[in-house]
């Protein structure tokens, strides 16, 4: 295949919206349409120089030497793409980002945070639109292809890149221009604002009606339904399905939920504290000062291991006099970070995909491997170490051994969650608002519909749980008949999840 192109270097992520639609509508036939979808865009970036770099599922990853051949095969792939006859009418609209830069060149991928908003970008747009970033549109507009304009989309803010970036859109003749409201951080804050304006009339009236409990309590089919505090952990009866109490004030802005030592353990973002909770006494029982931000946690050979993202370490910390007794460097500066435990290892990953493995009997790094891009999630389990990469829409499994992958698997879009047990990997995707069920012996999967902005999600007490962030509810997936049997509403943004003594523990956030 030749080597990677290097110097000034264009990239181009492109997906399928709606894939999980199309395989419930086509069955069978998907796989042809998947195949011939490959066929229309390989030949459109092939004739204009584009080089393959990545290929998943319906996903591709592909880099160009100059930033207007990019933009010429975007625009051809949308043309043959559109023009093509589809089975049962249907239509496969594939959304495309673009942006160019000076990325690093390993052996047979790209490094740098160049690939990362290329990725955010495309991650952004909906079916059919073609969207650039500024360095793209500043080399490109001035040698558009015949019947091509540009549209001005405003600066945006990008999950996981810390200054806005403004965005364009092609417009391409004889073509769709007008789409839903970009995918990206500002929008979904707009969106999320609105929804708090409304709850917040809504509590206002029931307030003004009634003495206020801690929860109304509905006996819907669904299951509960509940105003959860915000910073608060909310307290769910597997036996009930019902929201039964909670734990106010955990600190601010709670996330990650872990269980260990006889404790519910929550990690608060913004005052840089952790949480531990007697689960007996459903009250704090302590509150533990940290020096950095606890972007993950995981409890394993007697301790709580803490992920610090944004330094690119994991902190051990002691339960038996709840204080942090090392810290152990894997990573430069990062933006994420998620530990698991596993037999006689600490594992984490970090959001520059670096892979660290901690001996928790020496409290120093064993090993280090690298994941996909956009790592999201990790979980331990069935001989292996899996990672959900939101930033190209698969799984990594790695073999502990070696660090190192010995498996990438395609799932629905920007998985967030991942956990393994009743016999699979399951991993949220809250691109489509689904589950993807990875059966472990044969590695098939299974879509399973769930409410809107999955992101936590634990196994235990005989279900699979999965908290959907921008909904305010929790699924209850029955892992035999792969479905959800239950919808529990907190009337909050749901965001980390365990189960554990009985009960399922929810972190919820103020609305942002």
């Amino acid at each position: 295949m030749g080597e990677l192109p290097s110097g000034t270097v264009t990239f181009l992520f492109s997906d399928i919206e709606g894939s999980t639609r199309l395989v419930k509508q086509l069955g069978g036939r998907y796989a042809g349409v998947l195949a011939e979808h490959q066929r229309i865009l390989r030949s459109a970036f092939g004739a204009h120089g584009g080089r393959e770099v990545d290929t998943q599922g319906d996903s591709f990853f592909v880099a160009f030497r100059r930033a207007k051949d990019a933009v010429a095969a975007a625009v051809d792939a949308q043309r043959d793409l559109a023009a093509h006859t589809w089975p049962e009418g249907t239509a496969v609209r594939v959304r495309m980002g673009l942006h160019t830069g000076e990325p690093q060149v390993g052996e047979d991928r790209y490094v740098g945070l160049g690939v990362h908003k290329a990725a955010r970008i495309g991650a952004a747009g909906h079916g059919g639109q073609v969207l650039l970033s500024r360095t793209t549109r500043d080399l490109v507009e001035d040698e558009l292809p015949p019947g091509v304009t540009i549209r001005d989309l405003g600066e945006r803010r990008l999950k996981d890149l810390e200054r806005p970036e403004p965005l364009t859109q092609l417009e391409i003749e004889g073509l769709p221009s007008q789409f839903g409201a970009l995918r990206t951080l500002d929008v979904e804050l707009a969106r999320k604002r609105r929804r708090m304006y409304a709850g917040s009339a809504l509590i206002g009236v029931v307030a003004a009606a009634v003495a206020i409990p801690l929860f109304a309590l509905g006996g819907g089919g669904g299951g509960s339904s509940a105003n959860v505090a915000p910073n608060s952990l909310a307290v769910v009866d597997p036996q009930s399905n019902r929201v039964v109490g909670s734990v106010p004030n955990v600190g601010a802005r709670p996330s990650a939920v872990a269980a260990g030592n006889g404790s519910i353990w929550v990690a608060n973002l913004d005052d840089r504290s952790v949480a531990r909770i007697d689960p007996r006494a459903v009250s704090v029982q302590r509150t533990i000062a940290l020096t950095a931000t606890p972007t993950g946690l995981a409890f394993g050979s007697g301790a709580l291991w803490v992920a610090n993202g944004l330094l690119g370490t994991v902190s051990r910390l002691d339960p038996t006099i709840n204080q942090v007794i090392a810290t152990v460097p894997i990573t430069s500066r990062s933006n994420a970070g998620i530990a698991a435990p596993a037999p006689g290892a600490v594992w984490a990953v970090f959001g520059n995909s670096v892979l660290g493995n901690v001996d928790p009997r020496t409290n120093h790094l064993h090993a280090t491997g690298i994941a996909g891009l956009g790592p999201s999630a990790i979980a331990v389990g069935n001989g292996a170490v899996w990672i959900a990469n939101s930033g190209d829409n698969t799984v990594s499994q790695i073999l502990p051994a070696t660090a190192s992958a010995v498996k990438t698997i395609t799932v629905g879009r920007q998985p967030s969650g991942i956990a393994v047990g009743d016999g699979a990997v399951w991993v949220t995707n809250r691109g489509d608002d689904s589950v993807t069920r990875i059966d472990l012996g044969s590695l098939s999967e299974t879509a399973i519909p769930v409410g809107h902005g999955p992101a936590g999600i634990a196994l235990g007490l005989g279900s699979v749980w999965v908290v959907n962030s921008d909904d305010g509810t929790v699924s209850r997936i029955d892992p035999v008949r792969r479905s959800v049997v239950k919808t529990i509403a907190l009337g909050a943004r749901p965001v980390g999840v365990v189960a554990s003594d009985g009960r399922v523990w929810v972190s919820v956030q103020s609305p942002t």
